[in-house]
């Protein structure tokens, strides 16, 4: 049977489309492993982040970006597991704004969105990433976030100094959704000599405006192991 040349195929050969970099490259010091390949129920963690985007309708390719001793055995969870939307598996960098521009030169799209999440969120629903890429839509950069709710203090040695109010305050979570245009030429511009905590820091050093998409509590992102059972216990 001839290729079917789907509305997906057209999108893509004009350059354009929707991509998601799902950010596997970390050490996970604080962990004692590297957390995103730690299994559970018989698979790695990157490996149910990784099957949201799959799924999902509207994501055209995956790009995977780990580190350089693991990009053999991940290629193989990744063609075990079906997972036919990963388009390249690559070595991450020393920080992690290195290995999202990593991510970013697989690419071939010249316009599109990029959606970028961290594989030790393996509970990202397929709600967070429809919403967040309409609102990408119109704005351009857009975060997950959830509200601070309760009281924050700060803190020098031990010692409170003062009570900070937390109406404007907010949890910023990932995915993260940027016009590909608009973070390209972010990653040219920014001060690469500073680390950066997320893409949307990047932006804002540029005096970019970023906008907030609700996120959820349970989009957790898994640091110690006793968030582990958390996630056992949420998978479908």
């Amino acid at each position: 049977m001839p290729h079917l040349l789907t509305f997906a195929n057209i999108w893509l050969s004009f350059g354009m489309g929707i991509h998601a970099i799902i950010v596997a490259a970390g050490a996970g010091r604080r962990f004692g492993d590297k957390k995103q390949f730690f299994l559970v129920r018989g698979r790695p963690l990157f490996f149910y982040a990784a099957s949201v985007f799959q799924k999902h309708d509207k994501v055209d390719t995956i790009t995977i970006v780990v580190p350089k001793a693991k990009i053999r055995s991940t290629k193989r969870t990744i063609r075990d597991a079906g997972l036919n939307k990963i388009s390249s598996v690559v070595a991450g960098g020393k920080r992690r704004q290195d290995s999202v521009v990593n991510g970013l030169r697989t690419l071939r799209s010249k316009s599109g969105i990029v959606i970028i999440h961290d594989a030790v969120r393996p509970l990202v629903t397929q709600s967070m990433i429809t919403k967040g890429i309409a609102m990408c839509r119109k704005h351009k950069a857009v975060i997950l976030a959830v509200r601070v709710s309760d009281t924050v203090k700060r803190v020098v040695k031990r010692r409170v100094q003062d009570t900070i109010p937390r109406e404007d305050l907010f949890l910023v979570q990932t995915p993260q959704f940027y016009d590909l245009q608009t973070i390209r030429k972010a990653m040219k511009q920014a001060d690469f000599r500073i680390e950066y905590t997320d893409e949307s820091a990047i932006l804002e050093s540029l005096g970019k405006s970023v906008y907030v998409c609700q996120g959820h509590p349970g989009n957790i992102k898994v640091t110690d192991r006793k968030d582990l059972g958390i996630v056992e216990r949420s998978l479908p």
